[in-house]
């Protein structure tokens, strides 16, 4: 590999120099021509005429020899023109991880440049060093308390790729924003509190259901009467029939 690097850099080294010998030599030989052609004018007009006439012919020798020299170049494989002489190597194969990487921070980029949507005024919101992207394109900006701003990546039917910004807090639904000022807004808003009430809670707090539990087991578990009393009530009930049927009433 090595050897290779050095022997087109070396053939690259010899084309170049081969250019700008012919280049010079075409210039040298259009100024001269033009100066001698020139003899009965003024000196200051032949120097005039001669400097022009070289230098369109370096322009013309110069892309003359480029594209004579393009197929030679090719065939050998020594890089374009004063690439090999100025030390530039040829750019390497990315990795995929590089490529991953990449795209988190195109993802963070992207996310800033689409918020100017929702911050015309170029804030913290616009400013990609807030933003961190993930490998799946999307990307989240922290916000004050414990909430975060996530952009969302969706393809659009015209080939560009529009985002949605959606706010993210615990134990909530995100909600999608459309500006700054909404944004603001729901943040300085208390968090929902998803958590259903306790139906006990609520008992222990109003008496009447309370009460009305008592009577249901009431209702539904009556007390057995002790022997004593029960039958108390049983002589009770026999002493009225009989009363009634001596007023005749049964």
């Amino acid at each position: 590999m090595i050897e290779q690097t050095t022997r087109a850099r070396l053939l690259s080294n010899a084309l170049d120099t081969a250019d700008n010998i012919a280049i010079a030599a075409a210039a040298a030989t259009a100024g001269l021509t033009t100066y001698r052609t020139l003899a009965a004018r003024p000196a200051e007009t032949r120097l005039t005429l001669a400097v022009a006439a070289a230098g369109l012919a370096a322009c013309l020798a110069d892309q003359v020899t480029t594209q004579l020299r393009q197929p030679l170049r090719r065939r050998l494989g020594v890089p374009a023109h004063g690439y090999a002489s100025a030390g530039v190597a040829p750019a390497l194969v990315a990795s995929m991880e590089q490529l991953l990487e990449e795209v988190a921070v195109d993802a963070a980029q992207r996310a800033a440049t689409g918020a100017t949507g929702l911050d015309r005024s170029g804030g913290s919101l616009t400013d990609a060093a807030n933003w961190v992207g993930a490998e799946d394109g999307t990307a989240t900006c922290e916000l004050p308390g414990g909430a975060h701003l996530l952009c969302v990546p969706s393809p659009a039917s015209h080939g560009y790729t529009s985002r949605t910004y959606l706010l993210v807090r615990d134990s909530e639904q995100q909600i999608q924003v459309s500006s700054i000022s909404e944004l603001v807004a729901l943040l300085d808003s208390p968090a929902a509190d998803t958590a259903q009430p306790d139906d006990n809670e609520d008992q222990a707090d109003d008496p009447w259901s309370a009460l009305g539990q008592d009577l249901a087991i009431a209702e539904l578990c009556p007390a057995e009467p002790l022997d004593g009393e029960g039958q108390a009530d049983e002589d009770d009930d026999v002493d009225q029939e009989a009363e009634a049927h001596a007023a005749g009433l049964l």
